[in-house]
């Protein structure tokens, strides 16, 4: 894909744009939590009984305590929609694309496992949603929003909040990783043990031009660049992306399906460390 797109970049891009139609978040259908909001466990029934030989794009089964403060967001019946990460006890940061247009009494938090399968793992209600107000204007920008839970998250060995990057630190070709329940391929069924792969960072210049020059990559994003055969699918959105310090820097938006060798998306927690404070404390921003 990549030698065709330096032959030709005009090919390249009209390739780019058709596979769009089935991006992490599909443009110009529904979003990711609206999508599997009314999905059982037992359309994935298969993926229940697989072990953790299972490998999301080209990732790894990540151990089960190395990533306590990731969350599996879930439908009433149990399913996975998407990722998030627990930022306090009582707070829970994703992708605006998993829960807008949801009500709060259909989303569930799932913690402390690497199994979204499992019955015995520990789960919290959601008492209120708060989108960005300025989620997909313009389309992908902005898409990030906030959970407040009914009770407090008990805090232990497998399930802690993470710290975020509050200040934009990133470098050219430092090593990222992200992690998910997403399918291996566009499109298939979500893995039911946690997955995790690394990449490096990239600016947003090399990441438009990569993208074909798109103007749906702005300063409020992180890129990942993964070789091919690695990435972000379906069933990702929301998840963390995490520095060589364990910070928060990333939430993951949009990318094309599914590790084609281009960057993935994410939501830059640094540009949007403001609205995130002031929505904890009860006030608003743009």
């Amino acid at each position: 894909m990549r030698t065709l797109w330096k032959i030709t970049g005009l090919l390249g891009l009209i390739l780019l744009m058709l596979q769009a139609a089935e991006a992490l978040r599909l443009r110009g259908e529904q979003l990711p939590g609206l999508a599997g909001i009314n999905r059982h466990r037992t359309s994935d029934a298969a993926t229940a009984r697989s072990g953790p030989e299972g490998r999301v794009t080209g990732g790894t089964t990540a151990a089960e305590d190395s990533w306590p403060s990731i969350v599996s967001l879930q439908n009433v019946y149990g399913y996975h929609l998407c990722g998030g990460a627990i930022i306090d006890q009582e707070w829970i940061v994703t992708a605006a694309s998993c829960v807008s247009g949801l009500r709060p009494r259909n989303v569930v938090v799932v913690t402390g496992t690497t199994d979204w399968w499992s019955l015995y793992a520990i789960y919290y209600f959601v008492d209120s949603i708060h989108v960005h107000c300025n989620f997909d204007k313009p389309l992908y920008h902005n898409d990030i929003a906030l959970l407040h839970l009914s009770a407090a998250i008990e805090y232990n060995e497998n399930t802690t909040s993470i710290a975020l990057a509050d200040i934009d630190e990133l470098q050219e070709g430092e090593t990222l990783t992200f992690a998910g329940w997403g399918s291996p391929t566009a499109s298939g069924t979500y893995e039911r043990y946690l997955q995790e792969a690394s990449g490096d960072y990239v600016s947003v210049e090399k990441c438009r031009t990569e993208l074909g020059g798109t103007d749906d990559v702005d300063l409020g994003h992180v890129c990942l660049q993964l070789p091919a055969g690695k990435g972000a699918c379906h069933g990702d959105t929301g998840g963390p992306l995490i520095d060589s310090q364990g910070r928060l820097v990333g939430i993951g938006n949009w990318g094309v399906p599914c590790a084609l060798g281009y960057p993935d998306v994410y939501a830059r927690t640094a540009f949007y460390h403001d609205w995130i404070r002031t929505t904890m404390n009860g006030c608003t921003i743009g």
